[in-house]
């Protein structure tokens, strides 16, 4: 899987991701003690909860020389409306690039480093600086989420920089198809809608909607602060009790109910002109972090198609070379959450590879994966998620992510990913695998070799 920052466009609709393919090449854990060693290695993880609801996590490392923090607001995108899609990416674009630098917190460190992030299930602000600059760069975040002011300049440039964005994604064959499988999968779900939100949404939103949005859902009783670095708890503690604590908390989130899994008889086919490559994407709805079926559909994911000892890489490279590139993912979002698998193809070897993927899907479906396939799946999970802990940065934005995205079962999932992905059978694999692809949906982008027109909206040649 892929992640990036704000500035992106696609990726938004992939985010948040799971620390499955964090990295592409990994080395297998080494089988017997020291993999055991390895399992046995929880993170330490300490959690506050201050007074008015914000919850805050500390993994320390004291061999680093940096200190990262990610600050997640549990804003979902169902908390939109079509009209307001991409609201959040909005204030994710100006949080990020305060202006002007807000003054009362002094002059700006030149180490610290200012980020934000955004999908379907929140808003995330990154800061990385040096230990000194702690209380600043808590400071600076306290001032972004709860205190900033939506200047109409800010609006302005951050609207026109989104809209050049959904602009450029409608002549992209990805974003385009992860749009179109989300819509079949979860049709006239609420926050179904691209993160970037839509051209005629950027038409309707008003800086004071933005401005009324940011006072309603910005709120410390919704926001994970979780940090990574070397750093006391008892400084951090003091630190974040004296500027959040006193925060007044807001309303709380109230989950909307997902609408029926309709049958998909058909694949959704369109074409996009000026491309020299396919893309078949196939995609079913999945369990979420938290979910009991959670740690099965990570491994089934990497099963499918991380690495090139995964089967599909196998089955559409190695034996057929039908397809150019091969990737399955897990999208385990509490909006819309979705497992896919994609392929880039020739357009006369679509039909084919269409094929193979629904047949390798069916025969996991009824028959567990052997042994040495379901170990190898394991120990590339296990071994993404321990090599993801190497980097402050990574272990923030991850702590953060599983915490907000499931409150009560999160942080458990997190402390014990490593055991728990240990623990998944060949049955439960093959179940899980029956219950996501079990009403799949299947988008196609045929590639159509002309030149591309000035928009280069797709075609839909019906389903």
């Amino acid at each position: 899987m892929v992640e990036r920052i704000l500035q992106v466009s696609l990726v938004q609709l992939k985010l948040p991701l799971v620390a499955v393919n964090l990295l592409v090449g990994v080395m297998l854990l080494a089988p017997g003690e020291c993999r055991a060693q390895q399992l046995s290695r929880s993170p330490v993880i300490e959690e506050v909860v201050l007074y008015n609801g914000c919850r805050v996590l500390f993994q320390p490392n004291n061999s680093a020389s940096t200190v990262a923090i990610s600050a997640v607001v549990r804003v979902r995108a169902s908390q939109e409306t079509r009209l307001t899609a991409g609201i959040r990416q909005l204030l994710g674009l100006i949080l990020a690039a305060p202006d002007p630098w807000p003054k009362q917190i002094g002059p700006c460190p030149p180490s610290l480093r200012l980020a934000a992030s955004v999908n379907r299930d929140g808003v995330a602000l990154r800061v990385e600086c040096l230990p000194q600059d702690l209380t600043y760069a808590l400071s600076l975040i306290r001032h972004q989420l709860f205190e900033a002011q939506i200047r109409r300049e800010s609006f302005e440039r951050a609207r026109h920089q989104l809209s050049r964005t959904i602009q450029t994604n409608r002549q992209l064959p990805l974003p385009v198809a992860f749009h179109t499988v989300v819509k079949e999968l979860y049709p006239l779900q609420a926050g179904s809608w691209p993160v970037t939100g839509s051209l005629a949404s950027m038409s309707a939103i008003s800086v004071e909607q933005t401005r009324q949005f940011y006072r309603d859902h910005f709120r410390p009783n919704v926001t994970v602060i979780s940090i990574s670095g070397n750093a006391k708890l008892a400084t951090f503690k003091a630190k974040t009790e004296k500027l959040f604590g006193e925060l007044l908390p807001g309303t709380k989130y109230r989950a909307g109910r997902f609408t029926p899994h309709r049958e998909i008889n058909a694949p959704r086919r369109l074409m996009m002109r000026g491309l020299d490559k396919s893309v078949v994407v196939t995609a079913g709805r999945a369990p979420a972090i938290g979910d009991p079926e959670y740690p099965a559909a990570v491994v089934l994911s990497v099963l499918l198609g991380s690495g090139m000892g995964s089967r599909l890489y196998q089955a559409l490279r190695a034996e057929q070379s039908l397809a150019y590139t091969v990737e399955a993912a897990l999208t385990p979002s509490v909006v819309c959450s979705y497992s896919y698998i994609i392929a880039t193809c020739s357009r006369s070897d679509i039909d084919a590879v269409r094929t193979e993927i629904a047949r390798q899907l069916v025969d996991i479906a009824n028959n567990s994966p052997a042994e040495p396939e379901l170990e190898r799946a394991k120990r590339f999970a296990i071994n993404s998620f321990l090599l993801s802990q190497q980097r402050n940065r990574n272990v923030a934005h991850y702590l953060g992510v599983f915490s907000s995205s499931d409150p009560a079962k999160g942080l458990h999932t997190y402390r014990h990913f490593s055991q728990l992905i240990a623990e998944v059978t060949g049955d439960q694999v093959r179940n899980c695998c029956a219950q996501i692809f079990r009403k799949p949906a299947t988008v196609i982008i045929e590639a159509v070799s002309e030149p591309q027109s000035v928009a280069n909206i797709p075609i839909d040649s019906g389903s």
